[in-house]
């Protein structure tokens, strides 16, 4: 019995631990100060005639390419203008793209990886550039996570030295926004419109077209939130895809297109179920429609091939006639512009120049991230591997003693039937990808779902290989084995990733490693917590009936 007590006690905690990683792996991809943080922007103006007057950046939040068409206000843009297909960038959740359309610097280097971010982002971005040009930038959007992930202490601007302990976070849990009305922070537009309610952002839209700003950033999340509930290829979606298409062609109605231009986007799509994070075709493939002054009619994927959501910031900013912001890590689309030949060659240059300094500041980054995990790597997986053989050493004398019992026929029942009803799930339903997976949630908390049917599986399939034992003292030996092989083949693989992958991630994992990752730590606890209490219902039945044996 002191086995069994041993190894509920052990599987408690393995829950507890192995529960709390998976709830913080979102929080640990991201990266609070990355390298480019650390580096003063390169921001040398290329000196170029301004094109248009003012610049309307439209995010259409969700979109995905092939439902962008066959909408009156897009298709009569992409007639005057430009139609694109552009990428978006991995892992194509919103919060990070946000970021790439307005700094030009993709996830992987701007530390925004997921939609928890909190800390204010102190990249370089399109809103910095406008006001050290001395011009004024706004939004309007249904979404606050534009204007929130945006926020800096007051007076931070990038490049500054400043202590990520000291930087106020936001609680994502109130819907208000509203945490600390008095906290130093600013936003970066000189006028931000938050417009929640039906009709908002028409109506918001329309004053900022009226008004003055240079640069009017519009968010609008109708798609993002149809998608997810119904998925992308249901009329659902689409129907939300045309009322934005309605909304964005009243608040531009009386905007002059030979004096200002338009830029349509979206931060990604959605896959037909509905979801994003991954790398499905349909996640990736976003719309880039210009159209207006500065634009050269007629111009197209052809002309610019390979255009990803990064190459936006550098662009608006040449249409401007502004330097881009200064981490970029986009190239402007000259092909795309009414630029002559010495302005072209201008952008071109001050490109090269910035894209140098920014990619050997992230590949030395990205090495020096390398080396630390490989010089400490061969450690991890020497603990791991230590850990398995003093385990071993423990159910050798364990089983000299008779309280634990290893019996082929039950191992080979009950411990696949646990993974097989646990990945089973995640392979079906979820298929290995952050974009089928989370669906609009936690992907932890997703997982624990699918942890607990597992669960369930694994004390039940437990509790019928038991059932004939022999002798109390049997059944609770070869309980005893159950729990250790459980405890083993979840363990073990969650040892070998924390060697392989360890927090906090300067490169993040690949898809499939996106999921597996918090998927093993989430078995762990599954596993662990099944164990405790299919070792609990022993120890209490072997209690209750050695207490009851007569004397």
């Amino acid at each position: 019995m002191i086995v069994a007590i041993a190894f509920v006690v052990l599987g408690l905690i393995g829950a507890v631990q192995a529960g709390l990683a998976g709830a913080d792996f979102m929080l640990d991809l991201e990266e609070a100060r990355p390298a480019l943080v650390q580096a003063k922007p390169v921001t040398t103006d290329p000196g170029t005639p301004r094109l248009a007057r003012r610049v309307f950046l439209v995010i259409v939040d969700g979109l995905r390419f092939d439902k962008s068409y066959e909408l009156p206000f897009f298709d009569e843009l992409r007639r005057r203008g430009v139609d694109l297909e552009a990428s978006s960038h991995y892992p194509t959740w919103s919060r990070p793209n946000y970021v790439s359309i307005l700094t030009g610097v993709p996830p992987l280097a701007s530390g925004v990886r997921t939609n928890h971010h909190t800390t204010p982002v102190l990249i370089d971005s399109l809103m910095d550039r406008i006001h050290a040009s001395g011009m004024r930038v706004a939004t309007a959007t249904d979404y606050d996570a534009l204007p929130r992930v945006f926020l800096r202490p007051r007076g931070q601007r990038p490049a500054d030295a400043y202590d990520v302990a000291d930087l106020t976070e936001l609680d994502d849990e109130r819907p208000s926004g509203i945490v600390a009305p008095d906290a130093d922070l600013e936003s970066p537009f000189d006028d931000g419109r938050y417009v929640p309610w039906p009709g908002g952002f028409t109506e918001a839209g329309t004053a900022l077209a009226a008004g003055s700003a240079d640069l009017v950033v519009f968010l609008v999340g109708a798609p993002d939130a149809a998608g997810h509930a119904k998925g992308g290829a249901s009329p659902e979606y689409r129907e939300a895809v045309r009322e934005v298409d309605h909304a964005l062609s009243r608040a531009l109605a009386r905007i002059d297109l030979t004096l200002d231009a338009v830029v349509i986007t979206s931060d990604h799509g959605h896959t037909d179920r509905g979801g994003h994070g991954g790398i499905e075709p349909e996640v990736v493939a976003v719309p880039l429609i210009l159209a207006g002054a500065g634009v050269r009619p007629g111009a197209g994927s052809t002309t610019a091939p390979g255009a990803q959501l990064i190459d936006v910031a550098p662009t608006v900013a040449a249409l401007l006639g502004i330097a881009p912001p200064g981490h970029g890590l986009g190239r402007t689309l000259v092909e795309l512009l009414a630029l002559d030949d010495t302005a072209r060659q201008k952008r071109l240059d001050a490109d090269a120049m910035r894209l140098a300094v920014n990619r050997a500041i992230v590949a030395r980054a990205s090495q020096l991230s390398d080396a630390l995990v490989n010089e400490h790597r061969t450690g991890r997986i020497a603990l791991v591997i230590g850990g398995a053989i003093l385990s071993i050493g423990f159910v050798l004398f364990a089983i000299r003693r008779k309280t634990l019992r290893l019996r082929l026929r039950t191992g080979l029942v009950v411990i696949p039937a646990f993974f097989v009803a646990y990945f089973g799930l995640i392979g079906t339903i979820g298929r290995f990808s952050p974009s089928l997976l989370p669906a609009n949630a936690h992907m932890a908390g997703q997982l624990a779902k699918y942890g607990l049917v597992a669960m369930g599986v694994l004390v039940g399939t437990s509790m019928w290989a038991l059932r004939n034992r022999p002798t109390l003292a049997a059944r609770l030996a070869e309980a005893n084995g159950i729990a250790w092989i459980g405890l083993m083949a979840t363990m073990i693989p969650a040892g070998l990733l924390w060697a392989l992958f360890p927090p906090p991630y300067v490169t993040v994992p690949g898809p499939v490693f996106l999921v597996v990752i918090p998927a093993v730590q989430v078995a762990v606890a599954a596993a662990a917590a099944g164990v405790a209490l299919m070792l609990a219902l022993e120890v209490f039945v072997f209690g209750s009936r050695a207490l009851g044996r007569p004397g």
